[in-house]
Parts: structure tokens; C-alpha cells; sequence
């Protein structure tokens, strides 16, 4: 099944790739528990408002 990712994840993934970020370091510097962070990233799992605001905002900022 093929499912476009949020623009929310293609802002992950880039900022991981722009940053040499791993999926652990973004969930604790973001306070969203790993499992979680990858469910969001891989499309799985919708991010609930306060989620999505510590993502935004800890994309939004350079390492």
C-alpha cells in the first residue's frame, strides 16, 4: 500500500537527513517517546496537537 507522508514527516526527515538526527535524538530533544516519534515519521500514527506543536518547534531549530 502506498501512502504519501504528512508534510509534517517529509519536515522530519528532512531536518533528520539536513542534521544527521537518528529517530531517538529527535524524539528526546522533541519530548515524544520514540515509538511514538516513529509511528509519526512513518505515517501510522497521527500526532495529537501538543505532539505536532513540540515537533514544529523543535524542527524549527537549528541543532
Amino acid at each position: 500500500m502506498s501512502q504519501e507522508l504528512s508534510d509534517l514527516a517529509e519536515a522530519i526527515i528532512a531536518y533528520q537527513k539536513k542534521y544527521d538526527k537518528t529517530d531517538g535524538e529527535m524524539a528526546f530533544g522533541s519530548r515524544v517517546s520514540v515509538e511514538r516519534f516513529h509511528a509519526i515519521k512513518t505515517g501510522e500514527l497521527d500526532p495529537t496537537s501538543d505532539e505536532q506543536s513540540s515537533l514544529k518547534s523543535f524542527i524549527s531549530t537549528k541543532p
